[in-house]
């Protein structure tokens, strides 16, 4: 089933270019043939190996009993004295943009293009919400507003951004038809150009900055976001940070701090590409506004 979503799995073939052999290169699904292959002793080891207290963090929300949850937790979930945590995680070596490219007989172009990102601990982490949402991230977002509302090149077009424990990613996607994708990938290039030199417009910042602040607001309405957001900051040893604090840290970014990011992350010459498609040499031959070295290679 997976494999008939090209516009998922793209983004898959975007982290093997980005990240190549490590880990993160790799698709969380998995292999058919790899999975297929794991005797079940093995399974079984990997399970009773890594499903434990001492890798377990326990988050609750709600109209509950907080000593009841406590309780529940010790006699459960609790590690063993004994129990020590892994080594620090290397971050990946990359090895510069990479093009990566999947034939398949679709109607569109599903296309993607990404670079190295900053880490989930990273503090640029509020600011580089704010550059996602004026870049791509939203539907007031520059690329939205170039290709899908002034020229209809596009129905999906967006930029995301993904922060690991090592390391992180931006990226954005566009699925177009062939006959389009020349022209989106200029307006791709020219935009990536723009807020990579020029960083972005005041207007365009707090207009970021209240549609990220309205976000955080309407998740924190909801029960299970809330145990989420506890549950990842415990798990990625990470302050947990009142709604009110994090809205200061949105408040906080500068202008600078985001034109900062683009020049760092935003560089077009850095970025990998990557498509699901059927004809590889129209992709290729559409990248010169973008990266001209991968066009070329």
């Amino acid at each position: 089933m997976y494999e008939d979503e090209p516009q998922d799995k793209v983004h898959d073939v975007l982290d093997r270019a980005v990240f190549g052999g490590h880990p993160l290169g790799r698709r969380v699904l998995g292999e058919a043939e790899v999975i297929s292959s794991i005797p079940i002793p093995d399974i079984d080891a990997y399970h009773r190996a890594r499903y434990t207290g001492a890798n377990i963090v326990v988050a609750a929300a709600g109209n509950l009993d907080h000593d009841e949850i406590v309780e529940l937790s010790r006699r459960h979930v609790e590690p063993p004295a004994s129990a020590t945590g892994e080594g620090a995680v290397e971050p990946p070596e990359l090895d510069g943009a990479q093009f990566a490219f999947q034939q398949k007989d679709t109607e569109q172009f599903h296309i993607a293009f990404g670079g190295p990102g900053i880490d989930r601990s990273d503090d640029r982490r509020y600011a580089i919400t704010i550059l996602d949402a004026v870049f791509g991230g939203s539907t007031s977002s520059r690329l939205f507003r170039e290709v899908r509302e002034k020229r209809g090149l596009a129905y999906a077009v967006g930029s995301y951004t993904q922060q690991y424990v090592d390391s992180g990613l931006v990226g954005l996607y566009i699925g177009t038809r062939e006959e389009n994708v020349e022209e989106a990938c200029g307006i791709i290039g020219r935009e990536l150009a723009s807020i990579h030199a020029d960083g972005i417009t005041d207007e365009e910042l707090e207009r970021a900055k209240e549609h990220v602040k309205g976000r955080m607001v309407l998740s924190s309405e909801s029960t299970a976001a809330r145990m989420g957001r506890i549950g990842k900051a415990l798990l990625f040893d990470l302050p947990l940070l009142t709604l009110d604090e994090l809205i200061e840290k949105v408040d906080a970014v500068t202008g600078d701090e985001v034109a900062e990011l683009a020049r760092d992350l935003y560089d077009p010459a850095a970025l990998s590409a990557a498509a699901i498609a059927p004809n590889e040499d129209r992709f290729r031959s559409a990248l010169a506004p973008v990266n001209e070295a991968l066009a070329a290679a």
